[in-house]
């Protein structure tokens, strides 16, 4: 089965031991995700980030180092995302909800709920060790690279 893997960057912003966060309402179940969105064609993973973030929840970032990375593979193989979550610097604006219908709540979670809380993908816990850890190692993403 041939298909396009989808590429979903996501901002991680700590303030006051809670990340923000968004709650998707989609087709009768709800859940909560890092903010963030496709990456569009012959655009950069960074650029994708900050244009995602002022659509989904009217803020401006600067994205940091990659902390996180997942693969989320439907059974059966329908459906493959992977997702790239970028350490992100606030930058100005009050987050509320944006553009995208299916985005419900936008709210600060503390790192203690996520293990609990229902995600997708389902990383919760990773990310609150990553966080009460200071979201050690990672790797830099270096932008466009391509040269002629």
């Amino acid at each position: 089965m041939s298909q396009a893997i989808r590429i979903r960057v996501a901002a991680i912003i700590l303030r006051d031991d809670a990340l923000l966060m968004v709650r998707h309402l989609k087709e009768g179940r709800t859940y909560w995700m890092l903010p963030g969105g496709g990456v569009d064609p012959g655009e950069t993973m960074a650029e994708a980030l900050i244009r995602e973030l002022r659509e989904e929840v009217q803020i401006e970032v600067t994205p940091g180092r990659l902390v996180l990375a997942s693969d989320a593979i439907a059974p059966g193989g329908g459906r493959h995302v992977v997702n790239l979550c970028f350490l992100a610097e606030h930058e100005g604006g009050a987050p509320r909800l944006g553009d995208d219908a299916r985005i419900v709540e936008v709210a600060w979670q503390p790192v203690e709920t996520l293990p609990t809380l229902p995600m997708f993908p389902d990383f919760g816990a990773t990310l609150a060790d990553l966080a009460r850890a200071g979201f050690p190692g990672g790797a830099p993403s270096l932008g466009n690279l391509w040269r002629e």
